[in-house]
């Protein structure tokens, strides 16, 4: 088994509670998105299907050589349910059954809810208790969160819940009133660079340096750039959140980078990685640019999110992206 790094103090708060059999129904997992809370849930979550409270550890061991243990790692256990986005219609549900790329709605919906209460109503098949992952819970819609809030304040017995979220602020306060939080914070350069190397060991050392930077402390967010030249886009971005790009020649190369079906996946994380750059450059501004580059970070969120929704093209959307860059710029 691959150990988890970065986490160890949110491993050992879970691990304590479960050998005392003092394990609480629900748990936040509250950290930024590609941090590794979801290999965390489903960690715990095998070890807790696969384990018995007086098991001797000091991290997560669970077996994986018996048949619970097999079934886990093939989504199969009767006492694992796993809820996240579904394809965003029957259409693109087609194309998840045919192994095609799909889009994803946008929420977890109440469906997805209701269906996860019927199968509460028996009780664990296999093992002595199951486990809800809910990743992530702050993409709920609001009947979702309601329906969920239900199962939360009447837990059936022996359900653990854990809920993964990117933004606990978006949470219903009643949701997060019942859970116990897990923080999870930003792994450092050393951590980074062990867990890009475990997750893939054919990256060089040039590539791991670039994208340990651009990962900003998470390794998942960190993977989706591998392969994308996206040191090239950073560099870009870079140039123009300090020079401006009066003549546009910047944000033109910007667009050509990420244009065509071939750059799809470079698209998508620009979109991706272009508001969190943005962000960490606002926090080295200390002048009044403040209230313009926050205003202009919210923009170019809500544009990446609109993006692959509405099928934008490229190029434009990226010639915007420079724009609202550009804001952040010293003035001449």
């Amino acid at each position: 088994m691959t150990r988890l790094l970065g986490h160890d103090a949110a491993e050992a708060t879970l691990l304590r509670a479960f050998q005392a059999h003092r394990l609480h129904h629900g748990w936040l997992l509250a950290g930024p998105e590609g941090i590794g809370k979801r290999s965390f849930a489903r960690e715990a979550a095998a070890h807790l299907l696969t384990r018995a409270p007086d098991f001797a550890a000091a991290h997560f061991d669970p077996d994986e050589t018996g048949v619970a243990g097999r079934l886990l790692a093939n989504d199969l256990h009767p006492d694992c349910h796993y809820l996240t986005l579904e394809p965003r219609d029957d259409k693109e549900a087609r194309k998840a059954e045919k192994g095609e790329p799909f889009d994803l709605a946008r929420n977890i919906k109440v469906d997805q809810i209701r269906s996860l209460h019927r199968r509460l109503t028996v009780r664990p098949s296999m093992a002595e208790r199951r486990v809800i992952i809910i990743d992530s819970a702050d993409m709920l819609e609001r009947n979702a969160a309601n329906a969920l809030l239900k199962n939360l304040e009447e837990p059936p017995e022996n359900t653990i819940f854990l809920l993964l979220a990117h933004n606990p602020g978006r949470l219903l306060p009643t949701i997060r009133s019942r859970c116990l939080v897990l923080h999870f914070m930003a792994l450092d350069d050393a951590a980074m660079t062990a867990a890009l190397k475990s997750a893939q060991p054919a990256l060089d050392t040039a590539e791991i340096t670039a994208l340990v930077r651009l990962g900003q402390g998470a390794p998942g967010q960190a993977l989706r750039f591998a392969g994308l030249d996206m040191a090239k886009i950073d560099q870009i971005l870079m140039s123009i959140a300090r020079s401006g790009d009066h003549d546009h020649q910047l944000r033109l190369r910007l667009g050509a980078l990420v244009n065509g079906k071939a750059n799809r996946d470079r698209f998508r994380a620009l979109l991706h990685y272009a508001p969190r750059f943005a962000a960490t450059v606002i926090r080295t501004l200390r002048d009044d640019r403040i209230p313009l580059a926050i205003a202009a970070c919210e923009e170019m969120d809500q544009l990446a999110a609109r993006a692959i929704i509405l099928n934008l093209d490229a190029q434009a959307v990226a010639f915007q992206i420079g724009g609202l860059l550009a804001r952040l710029a010293p003035p001449r």
